[in-house]
Formats: C-alpha cells, sequence, structure tokens
C-alpha cells in the first residue's frame, strides 16, 4: 500500500482551526500515513502531535513554517526535520514570539489613538497560543464593530499601508536557511508561485536553500511542472503537501488529495543523517 505524505498542514498553535490531536484524527481518517505539522513560527503543535501520533498510527516529521521577509516582501521557508531541542532554533522561536507581541502592542497603541477602544487583553485571549498576529486583531476589530469585514480591517487600518500598520523586524531568506541547517533541518521554500519571482528564487537557491514546495493547492499544472525542472536542475528536494488550516473554502477538498509519496520522506531523512 503506497504511503500518502502531506507535508503541509497547521493547528490552532499558529492561523489553523484544529488542535493538535484533532488534526492526527482527521489525517487518518483520509488516510495520510505521515504528516508534518508546520504551524508558523512555532514548534509547540508539532511537539504536542509528536506524543500523540502512535495513537493514531501516523508518523510525524518536525516541521515548522518560518515568517521571513526583507525591505518589501514576505516569504516562507518549511523547516523539516529540525531538532525542537537545537538551542540556536529556540532562542529564535523565543524572540519571535516576544517580537510578534512587541509588534500587536505598537498596533493597539495606534488604533487606541485614532479613538478605537479595543482592550489588548481581548487580542491576547484571540491569539490563545499563537504567537500573535495581524489576523488577530482584525477580528477584534469586526467583533467590536469598527468594521464590517476582516479585509476592511486591512484595508482601512492595519494594512500595509495603513495608518496603524507597524513593520516586522527584517527577517532574511538567508538567515532562515541557516538557522534551519543549525538546527540539522532541510529548509524549504513554500508555494513559491504566491510569492517569488524567478530573480528572486534564484537567489534563494544560492543562499543555500534544501528544497522547494512543488505540490501546493496554489500551483497549476504547469507550475509545478516549472518547479519540478528546477528542483531537478539544482538537485533539490521536491516536496509537498495541502497547506490544510480548517477555516479556509477548499481545506475539506483539498485534506488528502494534495500528498507525495513516501521517497520525499526517505530524501528528507537522507538530507539530516537518518537514513544512511
Amino acid at each position: 500500500m503506497t504511503k500518502k505524505v502531506d507535508l503541509h498542514m497547521h493547528t490552532y498553535y499558529s492561523d489553523g482551526a484544529l488542535s493538535p490531536e484533532e488534526l492526527l484524527a482527521k489525517a487518518k481518517s483520509v488516510g495520510l500515513s505521515v504528516i508534518s505539522i508546520t504551524d508558523h513560527d512555532t514548534l509547540d503543535g508539532c511537539i504536542n502531535a509528536m506524543s500523540l501520533a502512535p495513537k493514531y498510527g501516523i508518523e510525524i516529521i518536525t516541521g515548522c513554517e518560518f515568517s521571513c521577509n526583507d525591505v518589501e516582501r514576505e516569504f516562507h521557508v518549511l523547516g523539516y526535520n529540525v531538532d525542537p531541542d537545537n538551542k540556536h532554533l529556540k532562542f529564535h522561536l523565543h524572540n519571535f514570539r516576544n517580537a510578534r507581541l512587541v509588534r500587536a502592542k505598537q498596533i493597539h497603541k495606534k488604533l487606541r489613538n485614532m479613538g478605537m477602544m479595543i482592550d489588548f487583553d481581548d487580542i491576547l485571549i484571540k491569539a490563545d497560543q499563537a504567537p500573535i498576529t495581524r489576523p488577530h486583531i482584525a477580528q477584534i476589530l469586526l467583533e467590536k464593530g469598527y468594521v464590517e469585514t476582516l479585509r476592511q480591517a486591512f484595508d482601512k487600518y492595519i494594512g500595509d499601508s495603513g495608518p496603524a500598520f507597524h513593520p516586522k523586524a527584517v527577517f532574511p531568506v538567508s538567515q532562515a536557511i541557516k538557522l534551519i541547517n543549525q538546527a540539522n533541518g532541510v529548509a524549504v521554500l513554500a508555494h513559491p508561485a504566491n510569492f517569488v519571482d524567478q530573480p528572486t528564487l534564484y537567489k534563494m537557491i544560492q543562499s543555500g536553500l534544501d528544497g522547494i514546495e512543488v505540490i501546493h493547492p496554489m500551483h497549476n499544472q504547469s507550475q509545478r511542472e516549472f518547479y519540478r525542472s528546477i528542483a531537478a536542475q539544482y538537485w533539490l528536494l521536491e516536496t509537498g503537501g495541502s497547506d490544510f488550516h480548517g477555516n479556509r473554502e477548499q481545506d475539506e477538498l483539498n485534506f488528502g488529495n494534495f500528498y507525495i509519496p513516501y521517497s520525499i520522506v526517505e530524501s528528507i531523512k537522507y538530507h539530516t543523517g537518518q537514513l544512511y
């Protein structure tokens, strides 16, 4: 029997809707044998799932989706088979959470100065166990009646051109690659068709990228073939998954239908010294 592998999904430890155990149960129900929980900038959901995985007969590959950016653009880099106890990785993730908190406080302050009397504790409650993001703040603005839609919250107040915007600290892709490699993992560019032009992609490859996400709901067949050819040309890993969140329109259709062969898992293990 062929093992179905999905190496891209999220829990409520970042911007997903399900707990790690709920996600494991759902993965089993759609016939997945191997998964990687790749929450944004945290390993907490993945670590939680690892202790529960034997109950569901599912293999877990440690994973995290790192938010990277330069001055103008944001990119996502997936780190696979990283060591959760690596001191460099733990230090970065701790600092990242603190930086998100500081940023959220700055946005909150600007909103208050504009007359929107929202309580910061409400934002913390909304984020729950996840690092605070702008969508959490947008949800509070919607609930308090300051906007009619989440999109309006971004367009009018907290988007990149909005009066309450506060920039993230710069974290370049090259630094993410180095961090992931320090934690004995492989660095894979996530859904490149959504973010990355070709010159930028080649620059990332030169920075030491280990792989590229080929199978993804955002990629059509021609894009898959293009990224597969790039992977072959530069000897990169080809990964993929559903990018399941549990709160998006196509999630139920995608989950279990965007998968890759187990040979990719073996390649990841080989690259990280677990197979010889």
